[in-house]
Parts: structure tokens; C-alpha cells; sequence
């Protein structure tokens, strides 16, 4: 007995680890899936590297208006000591000189002893240098300054583009999400609208045994069950993919299971579509980082004009040298240098006008990005009215069939309809269930698109 309940429970246990098993407990919502898409997307994580680099940059760039500082300690070692050797003179006798430059006395002169050869060192041999360079750049025209602030910008652009992947990245996410949802809703018309046909179908061969209908009727009826069975197929398919389809944005197993919500949510819609305009042109990452790149531009034409100017530095640097490790021998020195290009064949003149030049450019394609933009809100925000018409027809139409459907199996009962009225008003009502399924989805898809064409997704 013991034996049989650990059996038990030992495939309980199993079952419930089974990849297949999705407890109620276990579903994820769209927020979870957006969580786990963000967290796992290697292209986001590609971006996360891209922030850093341009962070790095933007350091680098300031370090260049900070002082220069260099430390140099040499050692060097002669195969001599260098040394001058005085010439030999042997003794003379010269004359003397006034102070006018003429001989005082011909008869007097003065005596010159001789001079012997003789090494004279100019050196040592062991030779020890160590000296400590500071230089800061006082003036540039503002390169450097004009350059730090375009990696600044250029910095906050690729937090704006990060912003951008992922909301790029929702939203192919919430169309996958809600295209499960709706694919398995499908599935269920299909699997009902078969259940159906194969109950007529029971109908129609006690009818047929009874003598009471023709045979086409009762094939009818079994050509009809078998299209039904193919759209089973089919519609179960489209469910396989659609969940292997979301699972690759998850980061996961294209096989492994799916637990996630039955409804779609219908959130209304509350902006008017001159909101849903200024919420895009204030928001819309695309439109914010345009207009960093136009600040780099007017930044790199100032760059370019510096080269007009000259440049002004501050150095000092403090110098030890000798013939032991310990040098005693020190000096330093301060100085102050300008340094003017005033002419390079005209090459600073031809940059500055192309940054002007690439300025005008950006002024251009940010008219034509703004033109994009409001054409993608005006239409998410017209998919999303049509869809909400969709809705409210699409529901009164299954109302119409499911009446449909239910006095035409009444009649074919009472033998005054076909079984072709039976089953095209079958068709009709399975039809109108997946209209309805997909206006409601494409709803709310729309809705999403719209949210990401204002940038606020």
C-alpha cells in the first residue's frame, strides 16, 4: 500500500514538472512577456554596450581639458666620459699693447710660458635624467569644449535609440501576444464549428436511414465535416506558429509551452488625433535624437571655425639630472605658447562650410521625419477606429447568425430546409466569431502601434 502512494505521488510529481503542464497559478501576462523580451533580447543587450561606449567617449573627450602631466626618468651610459683635449703651444714672447691697441714698448715684451696637452671632461660616463612635465591648453577656439558636448550628445542619443529598440521590441511582442490569444481563439470557433457539423451530420444519417433525404444531402453534409476537420488542422498550426513565434521574441524554446491570457484586453481610446500629433512630436525617439544630431552639427561647425583661432598653452617642467641614482642637479622652467595656423590652402574655410552645409541637411530630413511620424499616427489611430467599428458590427452579426443557424436547423427538422441551408449557416456564424476574434485583436494591436508612433510605448 505504502509502495502504491509513492508510485502516485512520484507521477504526480512528474506531471507536474512536465514542461507541458501549465498550471493556472503559472500564467504570464503581457507584462511578464515584456519584462522577459527586454531582459533576454540580445539586440538590447548589443545597445546596453553601445550606452557604454559612448559614455567612455564622452570621458575621453573631457579629459582633454584637463592638464597634461608626463614623468620621464632615463639612464644612460657612455663608453668614456666625454672629454675635450686642449693643443700644446710652447712659450712666446709677445710685445705689449696700450689701451689704444698699439705697442707700448718695441723694446718690451711679455713672456708666455709653454702649454702643455691636457684632456679637459665635458661628462661622466653614468648619466641619470628624471623630469616632470605639466601642460594645460588655455585657449582652442572652443574645440574642446564644442567636442566634449558632442559626445555628450552623441551619448544621450544612444540612451534615446536604446528607448527606441525597446519600444520597437513591445511592440512585436503585444502583436505576438495578442496573435496567440487570437489564434487560439480561432482554434475553438473551428473546433465548435466542426462539433456542430458533425452533429447535423448524425442528423442527416438518421435521416438518410429513415429514407427521409437524398443521398447527395447526406455526402454533403460528410464533404462539409471533412473541410471542417482540414480548418482544425490548419487552425491548430496557426497556433503552433504563433506560439513558436513569441517564444523566439521570449528568448526561449520554440517548443516549449505557453501559458499566457484568454482575452484581449479593449482599453478605449481617450487622445483625439491632434494629441495623439503633439504627443509625437514631443516623445518620438526618432524626432529627439534628429534633433541632438543637429545640435552636433551646429557644435561641429563651431569646431571647425575654431581652426580660426590660435591656441594657447601652459607648460612647466622640473628637471633632475646627474651621474647617480639620486641626482642633485635640478631646474625647472615655465612657459607660456600660442600656436596660429594662419593658412592651410584654404582646407579649414572648406570644413566649416561643410558643417554648415550638413546643418541645412538635418533642418531637411527632420521636416521629413516630422511628415513620417504624423502619417504613422494618423494611421494607427484610423486602424484603430476602423477595428472598434469592426467590433460592434462584427458582434451584432453573430447575433444575426447564431438566429440564422438555429431556424434553419429548425427547419431542416421539419424537412422545409436543405442541408446546404444548414451548413452555409454554419459557415456564416463561424465566420462571423473570427471577424469578430479579429477585429478585437487588431484592435488592440492598433492601439499598440499607435502608443508606439507617439513614442510612448
Amino acid at each position: 500500500m505504502k509502495n502504491s502512494r509513492t508510485l502516485i505521488f512520484g507521477c504526480v510529481w512528474l506531471f507536474l514538472l512536465s514542461p507541458g503542464f501549465a498550471p493556472a497559478w503559472g500564467v504570464m501576462n503581457l507584462e511578464d512577456a515584456l519584462e522577459e523580451a527586454i531582459e533576454k533580447n540580445p539586440s538590447i543587450s548589443a545597445q546596453d554596450q553601445e550606452v557604454l561606449i559612448r559614455e567612455f567617449y564622452s570621458r575621453s573627450r573631457f579629459s582633454q581639458m584637463l592638464p597634461k602631466v608626463s614623468v620621464n626618468y632615463g639612464y644612460m651610459r657612455l663608453n668614456e666620459a666625454p672629454s675635450f683635449t686642449s693643443p700644446a703651444q710652447e712659450e712666446r714672447f709677445l710685445p705689449l699693447v696700450n689701451q689704444q691697441g698699439s705697442i707700448a714698448d718695441p723694446n718690451t715684451f711679455a713672456y708666455i710660458p709653454p702649454i702643455h696637452e691636457q684632456a679637459v671632461l665635458l661628462g661622466t660616463r653614468d648619466n641619470y635624467q628624471f623630469s616632470i612635465e605639466a601642460r594645460q591648453v588655455l585657449f582652442a577656439g572652443g574645440a574642446l569644449y564644442n567636442s566634449y558636448r558632442i559626445a555628450l550628445n552623441e551619448h544621450s542619443a544612444s540612451q534615446i535609440d536604446r528607448l527606441r529598440i525597446v519600444r520597437d521590441l513591445k511592440l512585436r511582442v503585444i502583436e505576438a501576444y495578442y496573435g496567440v490569444i487570437q489564434a487560439r481563439q480561432i482554434l475553438e470557433v473551428a473546433r465548435s464549428g466542426s462539433a456542430s457539423i458533425m452533429a447535423h451530420l448524425d442528423v442527416a444519417n438518421a435521416f438518410f436511414n429513415q429514407g427521409m433525404i437524398p443521398k447527395n444531402d447526406l455526402l454533403e453534409a460528410q464533404v462539409r465535416y471533412a473541410e471542417s476537420q482540414q480548418n482544425l488542422i490548419i487552425s491548430d498550426n496557426a497556433v503552433r506558429l504563433a506560439e513558436s513565434g513569441l517564444n523566439l521574441l521570449l528568448g526561449r524554446d520554440l517548443s516549449e509551452a505557453v501559458n499566457i491570457e484568454t482575452e484581449i484586453p479593449q482599453q478605449p481610446l481617450v487622445k483625439t488625433l491632434e494629441q495623439a500629433f503633439a504627443a509625437a512630436s514631443e516623445n518620438r525617439q526618432e524626432i529627439k535624437i534628429l534633433l541632438l544630431q543637429m545640435e552636433n552639427a551646429r557644435k561641429g561647425t563651431s569646431v571647425a571655425k575654431s581652426r580660426y583661432y590660435p591656441s594657447v598653452a601652459a607648460s612647466y617642467t622640473y628637471e633632475r639630472t646627474g651621474d647617480k641614482p639620486r641626482v642633485e642637479d635640478d631646474s625647472w622652467k615655465a612657459g607660456l605658447g600660442l600656436s596660429w595656423n594662419l593658412f592651410e590652402g584654404g582646407s579649414n574655410y572648406w570644413d566649416a562650410s561643410r558643417a554648415q552645409a550638413l546643418e541645412s541637411k538635418l533642418v531637411y530630413l527632420l521636416e521629413t521625419l516630422k511628415d513620417q511620424v504624423s502619417l504613422e499616427v494618423k494611421s494607427s489611430y484610423l486602424s484603430v477606429q476602423e477595428a472598434d467599428a469592426r467590433i460592434e458590427v462584427a458582434a451584432q452579426a453573430i447575433v444575426q447568425a447564431q438566429e440564422n443557424l438555429r431556424i434553419q436547423k429548425d427547419r431542416y427538422n421539419l424537412q422545409v430546409a436543405t442541408t446546404t441551408n444548414v451548413l452555409d449557416a454554419q459557415a456564416l456564424l463561424d465566420q462571423a466569431q473570427k471577424n469578430y476574434i479579429s477585429a478585437r485583436a487588431d484592435y488592440a494591436k492598433s492601439l499598440s502601434s499607435l502608443d508606439a508612433a507617439m513614442g510612448s510605448l
